[in-house]
Parts: structure tokens; C-alpha cells; sequence
């Protein structure tokens, strides 16, 4: 794919389809809550988020670290270089992926006596989490060369037709062959393989080069770094996951795992933003002296659009929560707020992660986010066993918090990094503010509706008054989607 010079209002367009796209996901994913939780319980999600830990665990023990390699070296490589380096990513992924698949399937039996609650699983649904486990390695790394190579369209394509397809199979095994809760399972695999066939089928050649030795020996420079990181990581979601099990029991799981899924629609919504962004913060970080100025007027509107979700779900997440699940997770609206603060921290500090990533340090990255995430699981086996999930809250938010403060230190040695971030810290401060608030005052329905509306007209009128001061006559070219917003000239 040629590279051209877009356009401010190409750029415009290209995020409103991902964010299109992400938003009809994230209502599909909305509309199945209440007809999956007439038929499921939190005892269902509990063991069902449970199994999905493992797969994940499963999924970053074949982590090699070829998103670090495709970043670094994509952008300067011809339309051959860039098919032999795809091609070669992904049939890694696939090969690691089903000799996964096959180990986990062998050593069930040992791991249920490990995991007690994975002793509720049936064959079908054992046999179905194994399926998903190539289709989840190859769509790891699909997922960064449709936005490496610009195909962020299509990538919004790809999640849609997952949305559907995972919508339209659970509800068919609920409610016309009963199958109960294998139908998330069957919903899973179904969506995976569907949101994977599609770009395979459209890129065609691009992906069907022959796989070269060179991008392996790159991986290899990086792969064990990746995969240490990949596998504590997931190891701290299976670690939560068990001790919240054990000392709160599986509602409580199955509450938190419910509260997950919105802050998945939350990650959705951003994602849209970072497939459009990410190539353009990778170039710019590779300008002397970037500002970045493509990209933070869009991740502005991302940080105060969270910050009025994050006050909706202080004062509303409760009902909206208990009318879309006929009140069997009201639990989870109780966390949604400090989940949100959480999105927020991981969506910061796109300067410093570009930087990064663009002087190839992906081994960097890995050490920091190890190094943090080993704090946060010698947190959770102290504090869970005392508090619960909201010792998980706590430390999540913490980790990402102190995660996001390293990288950009990190990345200041590199190069020149702006602060870009004082709506993330706006968005934490007043959501923590509100939920101090919420719980001091006994506000009714109606006072709770006026506070979202005030404080969400108070978020966007500052949004618009710091654009209007940091761009300029140019902030209601930005808005509309004209040319002429001055930012330094990239080629994505």
C-alpha cells in the first residue's frame, strides 16, 4: 500500500468508521446482556470468565513479541518486505496457536484438580476453549498489521462481523437448542474464526507470501522479553480470578467478570481511536522535536468523552446495570467507576509509548511492564483474601498508574516527549471526586440524572474552551473536519 499524505479530514473519517463500527459492537454486546442473563447467572459468567482466563494464559504463553518486530520495522519496508514480514507473523502465531491448543487440551484433567471451578466445564465447552486458541493467536497479531498496513476500515469490518456472529450464535444455542452456558462458548469460537476470515480473505497475497528466516531471528531478539511479559501478565488475571474464587466465591467472580465487559465496550470505543492513531503517533515519533499535534486533539476528545462515562457510572451505574441484567449483577455497577479510571490510565501516555516503540525498545517496554505487574501480583495475594475485588480495583488502577509514570520517564531518555495527559488526570480526579460524593449524599434518581448532565456540560464546555486556547481560529476547522488545522506534516 502506497503511502500518502492524509488529510485532516480523511483522518476525521477514518476514526468516525472505526468509532462507528466500534459503537454498533459495543450495542450488540449491550442488547445481548439482558437476553443472555435472563437464561445465565453470575455462577454461569463466574465459571465462564474463569475459562476465558486460562485461554488467555494459554494465548500469552505463545507470545513471541512479533507486534514489537512489525511496528519497528513495517514503515520502512516495501510492499514485498511487508508481505514476507506479515506472512511470517502470522503463520508463527497459527503453528504456536494449535500446539497450544493441543497441550492444554492433554493437560485438563491436571489442571482442574489445580482450579477447582474449571471441574464444571463439559467436554463441548473444553473442547470449544481449545478451538479458540490458534484463532486467538492469529488474531493477535492480524489485528496490528491491519493497523500497521492502514486497514483500519477493514479491521472495523472485522469486529463488527464478530459482534454479529458472536450475537447471533449464543442466541441461537440459548433459546433454540438450550444449551445453556456453552452457548458463550460456541458464541466465542464462532465470532473469532468469523472476525479472522474476513481480512485473510480481502488481503489475499499480502498475507500469503512465503515466511522468511529474517523476521524470525527479529523475533527472536525479542521474544523472550514479550513472552515473560505476556505470561505474568495473564498469570495476574488467573491469579485474581482463582483468589477472588476462593475467598468471595464464584458470584463474586462472576459479578467482577460481568463489570469486565463494560469496561470492554469502554476499550472498544478507544480502540477505534487507536487503530486510526497509532501509525500517526509512530510516525511522529520518529520527527525531531514531534509535538505530536495529530494526534492529541483526538485522544482530548477520548479522555473527556471517559470522564463523562466515568461520572454516568457513579451516579447511574447501578440501574443501568440492574434494568439490563433483571437485577442478578447489580454488584457489578458498584465497580464500573474505578474500571473506567482505569481505561483511562491505560489509554495515557501515547507520546511516550510511540517513542518507544519507534527507537525499537520493545524488549524496554517489556521489562517495565513486568517489573510493575510482579508488584501488583504480590499485592493481590495480600490484599484480595482481605478485600475482595475491591483489592483488585485497587490494585489495577495503581499498577497502570505506575506503569504509565515509568514509560514516560523511560521514553524521555529516548527523545523529546510532550505531557499531553492533563485530561486523563482531569477524568480521574473528578470520577474519584463523584464517587467520594455519590456515597456522602443520599441523592435521588432525579438529583443523580442532573448531576451527570451538569458535570458532563461542564467536561465538554472545557474541552472545547482548551481547544479553542491551544489551537486557536483553527479549533472549529477541527471540529468540522477541515483542512488547515496546523500540525506538523506526517505520512501515515
Amino acid at each position: 500500500m502506497p503511502e500518502t499524505t492524509v488529510t485532516h479530514r480523511h483522518l476525521i473519517g477514518r476514526v468516525s468508521i472505526n468509532l462507528l463500527a466500534n459503537l454498533l459492537q459495543g450495542l450488540l454486546g449491550l442488547a445481548l446482556i439482558p437476553m443472555a442473563t435472563y437464561v445465565l447467572g453470575p455462577a454461569d459468567y463466574g465459571v465462564y470468565g474463569m475459562a476465558i482466563v486460562i485461554a488467555a494464559l494459554v494465548v500469552a504463553v505463545c507470545e513471541t513479541g512479533s507486534a514489537y518486530v512489525l511496528y519497528g520495522h513495517y514503515p520502512g519496508l516495501d510492499t514485498a518486505g511487508r508481505a514476507s514480514l506479515q506472512s511470517t507473523l502470522l503463520v508463527l502465531a497459527l503453528a504456536l496457536g494449535l500446539f497450544a491448543a493441543g497441550v492444554l487440551f492433554l493437560a485438563w484433567p491436571v489442571m482442574t484438580r489445580h482450579v477447582p471451578l474449571l471441574s464444571e466445564l463439559t467436554p463441548t465447552e473444553i473442547g470449544l476453549l481449545c478451538i479458540t486458541i490458534p484463532l486467538r493467536t492469529s488474531w493477535v497479531i492480524m489485528n496490528p498489521i491491519l493497523i500497521a498496513g492502514q486497514r483500519s476500515n477493514l479491521l472495523a469490518g472485522s469486529v463488527v462481523l464478530q459482534a454479529i456472529v458472536n450475537l447471533v450464535v449464543i442466541l441461537a444455542c440459548l433459546y433454540l437448542f438450550d444449551s445453556g452456558r456453552a452457548a458463550l462458548f460456541w458464541g466465542q469460537a464462532a465470532g473469532l474464526l468469523a472476525c479472522l476470515a474476513l481480512p485473510l480473505a480481502l488481503l489475499g497475497a499480502s498475507v500469503l507470501a512465503p515466511p522468511s528466516w529474517r523476521w524470525l531471528l527479529q523475533v527472536r531478539k525479542v521474544a523472550l522479553g514479550a513472552w515473560c511479559m505476556g505470561l505474568v501478565d495473564n498469570t495476574r488475571s488467573a491469579l485474581e480470578s482463582a483468589l477472588i474464587a476462593r475467598t468471595a466465591g464464584g458470584d463474586a467472580l462472576g459479578n467482577y467478570n460481568h463489570a469486565r465487559v463494560y469496561q470492554g465496550l469502554m476499550t472498544q470505543g478507544t480502540n477505534a481511536f487507536a487503530n486510526v492513531l497509532w501509525p500517526i503517533a509512530l510516525n511522529e515519533a520518529r520527527l525531531a522535536d514531534s509535538r505530536f499535534a495529530r494526534i492529541r486533539p483526538f485522544w482530548d476528545l477520548v479522555y473527556a468523552g471517559l470522564t463523562c462515562i466515568g461520572v454516568g457510572a457513579v451516579f447511574l451505574g447501578d440501574e443501568v446495570v440492574s434494568l439490563l441484567t433483571h437485577g442478578k449483577f447489580v454488584q457489578a455497577g458498584a465497580w464500573l467507576p474505578w474500571l473506567l479510571v482505569y481505561v483511562l490510565l491505560q489509554n495515557a501516555g501515547k507520546p511516550a509509548t510511540a517513542v518507544i516503540y519507534a527507537a525499537k525498545k520493545g524488549n524496554l517496554y517489556s521489562i517495565i511492564r513486568i517489573s510493575t505487574m510482579l508488584v501488583a501480583i504480590m499485592a493481590l495475594l495480600l490484599l484480595i483474601p482481605l478485600y475482595g475485588v475491591e483489592a483488585v480495583l485497587m490494585v489495577v488502577v495503581a499498577e497502570m498508574l505506575m506503569t504509565r509514570v515509568w514509560l514516560t520517564m523511560a521514553a524521555r531518555r529516548i527523545g523529546v516527549v510532550p505531557f499531553q495527559d492533563q485530561w486523563v488526570i482531569a477524568g480521574c480526579l473528578l470520577t474519584a471526586a463523584c464517587w467520594y460524593l455519590e456515597r456522602a449524599s443520599e441523592l435521588s434518581l432525579t438529583h443523580r440524572f442532573a448531576a451527570v448532565a451538569s458535570l458532563s456540560g461542564i467536561v465538554i464546555v472545557a474541552l472545547l474552551l482548551s481547544m479553542r486556547m491551544r489551537l486557536g481560529p483553527d479549533w472549529r476547522h477541527f471540529l468540522r473536519g477541515h483542512k488547515g488545522l496546523n500540525s506538523e506534516g506526517t505520512h501515515v
